[in-house]
């Protein structure tokens, strides 16, 4: 989103939306299209072309960067079923990212209500994370949720007490896996 943000002149920075959100998917639309010479299929191979060399100096030196077209390379590493649109008629790229059902940890019925009563939003989505990523370390999760690092040891540590988590390994090697 910053980076989008960055790249388009002040007036269409309004029409830059937040992330719109459903029931079953996420979708992040960005005015503009990919320039001349990118595909869809050019950028998920790490393809990218700099359209304004001043603003990708600014922003190699101010943001978390990993190098130039590196970006769609890690959000398919996290979530390989993403769908990248181009519509250069509608002048705009739509990015879509299919939502995760959570197996009944939201649903007040089923096999799962008495295990998950009396878990919140938070510990419904670290528990998720989890299942995604058997052994991820404090760090990751707390990036994951967006909360610092105290708040997530304490939902962890709910997580733990409720028996619902477990940490396995050394300190510094181990990691948080699902019951």
């Amino acid at each position: 989103m910053k980076e989008a943000k960055l790249y388009f002149p002040h007036k269409l920075n309004n029409l830059i939306k937040l992330p719109s959100l459903f029931d079953n998917r996420v979708e992040i639309i960005s005015p503009g299209c990919l320039p001349d010479g990118l595909t869809v299929e050019s950028i998920k191979l790490g393809s990218a072309v700099v359209r304004n060399p001043f603003i990708a100096n600014f922003c190699a030196k101010t943001m978390p960067y990993r190098g130039l077209g590196s970006g769609i390379i890690r959000a398919l590493q996290e979530e390989p079923n993403i769908k990248f649109i181009n519509e250069p008629v509608g002048m705009q790229f739509i990015s879509v990212i299919n939502r995760i059902a959570d197996e009944g940890v939201n649903e007040g019925e089923g096999i799962n209500e008495g295990i998950n009563e009396g878990i919140n939003e938070l510990e419904s989505l670290i528990l998720t994370f989890l299942k995604k990523k058997p052994g991820a370390k404090g760090y990751e999760i707390a990036e994951y949720i967006q909360k610092g690092a105290a708040t997530t040891e304490r939902y962890l540590k709910s997580l733990k007490d409720k028996e619902l988590i477990e940490y396995k390994g050394f300190r510094k090697t181990g990691g948080y896996y699902k019951k």
